[in-house]
């Protein structure tokens, strides 16, 4: 058995679907111990994701829970990759995200087109994908706006530190009617008044600044080490070497020299607002 410092993502993800399937069937750790004839301390330590079973082990883990089939083989080849760091998955299995961001307890971010999706209201989620043209059937377009809105009720958490830098292109890129931007600039303001959130903006005067390479998103957390996602249009990779998390430090660093303070960020989406505003009034009157 072989014994991590700190349990890396596909040994958590591992670890929780095992729990997972014991919840379901009211077996505890002792239980499963039992069951298995491995000690309590074996079993506790695979489903925590700090220890790596051989195949063996892992098959018998598997059959004995009732794993067959396509998810089996799923479960064997992940913990056939809990040596390597990181992970690239499909863009639509936000399942990883989702669970990395319910257990952080600081979360940065960097958007340089789009508003992030933690900050998105729904019918700036609708019209982005619509315009974005990747979510053509109703159904699925109402899935992924539920999803988006789902995933932010961790910004009620005052535990949970956030910070938000965004490009001011941001905030210039329409989306949708005007009354869509209107709506989203507003939720901007009203999440950047809480207090454990700030959002700054990163003025297009800057030119290139520290975070040019693109968007991402940093995850810190007690009960894992710290996790930077990047999503494109089909995958989503995740990163999490000390050298990877350094060199994203290094940026949000940069980023906090750059981006304008949040008085000065919040008076510019404020005058944003009164432009947007005006101009929307001017339309309803031509």
């Amino acid at each position: 058995m072989a014994e991590y410092r700190e349990p890396n993502i596909r040994a958590r993800q591992l670890g929780d679907r095992l729990l997972q399937r014991m919840a379901e069937k009211g077996w505890g750790v002792r239980e499963m111990s039992r069951r298995l004839e491995m000690s309590a301390q074996w079993v506790s330590a695979v489903t925590r994701g700090r220890a790596r079973p051989s195949p063996v082990h892992l098959a018998r883990f598997l059959t004995t829970l009732g794993f067959r089939g396509e998810e089996y083989r799923e479960l064997m080849a992940m913990g056939d990759e809990m040596r390597n760091p990181g992970l690239l998955e499909r863009s639509e299995n936000i399942r990883t995200l989702i669970s990395l961001e319910e257990h952080a307890n600081a979360i940065s971010v960097f958007q340089a087109n789009v508003v992030p999706g933690l900050l998105q209201t729904g019918d700036y989620a609708r019209n982005l994908a619509i315009e974005m043209g990747n979510q053509p059937e109703l159904d699925k377009l109402d899935e992924h706006v539920f999803a988006r809105l789902s995933r932010q009720a961790i910004l009620t958490r005052p535990r949970v530190r956030f910070r938000f830098f965004l490009h001011e292109f941001v905030l210039l890129l329409p989306v949708g009617p005007p009354s869509v931007m209107i709506g989203q600039l507003r939720q901007l303001l009203r999440i950047s008044a809480q207090q454990n959130t700030t959002v700054r903006i990163v003025p297009a005067r800057l030119g290139g600044h520290a975070a040019s390479a693109g968007h991402f998103q940093l995850m810190e957390s007690d009960s894992y080490q710290p996790v930077v996602c990047i999503e494109s249009e089909v995958t989503s990779l995740y990163l999490e070497e000390p050298r990877e998390i350094e060199a994203y430090r290094r940026v949000l660093s940069g980023l906090e020299g750059g981006a304008l303070d949040e008085a000065n960020s919040k008076q510019f989406i404020a005058d944003l607002i009164g432009g947007a505003d005006a101009r929307s009034l001017a339309q309803e009157h031509l």
